[in-house]
């Protein structure tokens, strides 16, 4: 009876002991799948379908970069930003982890990366026109030079005025050869915050840091610098990538009145914030025979805001200077460019590159190039190309 009574102990424990096993095992297994079904989508993918959370539904999402508040993405039918708080949990979550990698590891004003607010789509019908019909720019702050440009070499450039929306604006000319021909132009946007031109235009500079553009002169090429709105002595205020835009239309008409000129071989260039402005006027004009971009900016929020005389915080102000999305809107051949090299917004051309679906542009990286160094070689090649161009 004793021993009839142990083995039923025993049995007992042996049933509670592989229950216990059973139990652990369940749950480990348990853990697995949940660890399983929690896997972050890969975001380096594209994805079929995105329910965000405003109701809508997207489809063949890529994500190209990771701001702080939002992410640049294209899908089917639209491109811009989606902000995190539209994105199902586990696309935000997996996005954020990746936002955080970065910003870890590289500067995000190079990868272009971007602080955005709020989203904005851009359907392919609408054009950059369009969207800035009847839009007025708020500025916060009056931002203005008041001094007259600096007198250029005689035989070099001349000193004119030329009509712009808001009056009188100054620009440098190539002198005329005085040869009966027509030639070949371009108007080349100089680089900084100041919307104005100086001796920068002529002065010898080194190979490394050349943004006269003069080799266009030396290849035998008129040349423009415009003065913009609030450069130098010309009217108006600095409104960074608006207005500026009828600016550099008005300079291309004056350019075309100029009894030397080829009106059919009339190009535009432009070097940092000239080059996102010469991407803006080829999304706003089809007027010029093939534009050339250095060392741009796709996405306005880029910038500081103490950089900006706008508010950056209107999605409205902003969207309608980043020329990352408006590019369906170009009809005339555009070329963009940008070193791998720090100093370089490098990150800002593969975000444009990756959004593009325009088959007018192209993007190049130079290897081994920083912002500044390619100005000059890309010029001398950009040359060779006008000059064998027979306008066809």
């Amino acid at each position: 009876m004793r021993r009839d009574r142990l083995s039923a102990f025993a049995r007992i424990r042996i049933f509670l002991a592989i229950s216990s096993l059973a139990f652990l095992a369940g749950l480990f297994c348990a853990r697995g799948l949940a660890q399983e079904k929690a896997l972050p989508p890969n975001l380096r993918n594209p994805l079929p379908t995105v329910a965000l959370k405003d109701g809508r539904t997207i489809h063949n999402v890529i994500i190209v970069s990771f701001g702080s508040s939002a992410v640049m993405a294209k899908w089917e039918g639209g491109r811009g930003t989606l902000g995190y708080d539209l994105l199902p949990d586990e696309i935000r979550n997996a996005a954020l982890q990746l936002r955080r990698e970065a910003s870890q590891s590289t500067n995000p004003k190079d990868t272009g990366q971007a602080r955005v607010e709020q989203v904005t789509q851009v359907p392919k019908s609408m054009t950059l026109t369009a969207a800035r019909h009847g839009f007025s720019t708020h500025l916060l702050r009056l931002e203005s030079i008041g001094e007259r440009p600096d007198r250029p070499p005689p035989r070099v450039l001349d000193l004119v005025s030329y009509p712009g929306p808001l009056g009188p604006m100054a620009a440098y000319v190539s002198s005329s050869p005085n040869d009966g021909k027509r030639r070949p132009a371009i108007i080349w946007l100089v680089g900084g915050s100041s919307n104005s031109i100086s001796s920068v235009a002529w002065t010898p500079a080194s190979p490394d840091n050349d943004q006269s553009a003069s080799g266009f002169r030396r290849a035998g090429i008129i040349m423009m610098y415009p003065s913009l709105r609030g450069g130098n002595n010309s009217p108006g205020y600095h409104e960074k990538f608006f207005g500026e835009v009828d600016d550099v239309i008005a300079a291309a008409n004056y350019l075309s009145q100029l009894n030397y000129v080829d009106t059919q071989r009339i190009y535009l260039g432009g070097h940092s914030t000239g080059g996102t402005l010469a991407l803006l006027v080829a999304e706003s004009s089809n007027q010029f025979h093939a534009v050339y971009s250095l060392g741009p900016v796709g996405d306005m929020l880029a910038y500081e805001q103490d950089a900006l005389p706008f508010d950056a915080s209107n999605s409205n102000e902003c969207r309608l200077r980043s020329p990352a999305l408006w590019l369906d809107s170009i009809h005339v051949p555009t070329f963009v460019f940008e070193g791998t090299e720090s100093p370089s917004n490098i990150g800002q051309l593969r975000t444009m590159a990756q959004l593009n679906r325009n088959p007018l542009v192209k993007f190049r990286e130079v290897s081994g190039g920083t912002h500044f160094t390619i100005v000059a070689q890309l010029v001398r090649e950009i040359a060779q190309q006008i000059q064998s161009d027979n306008g066809q």
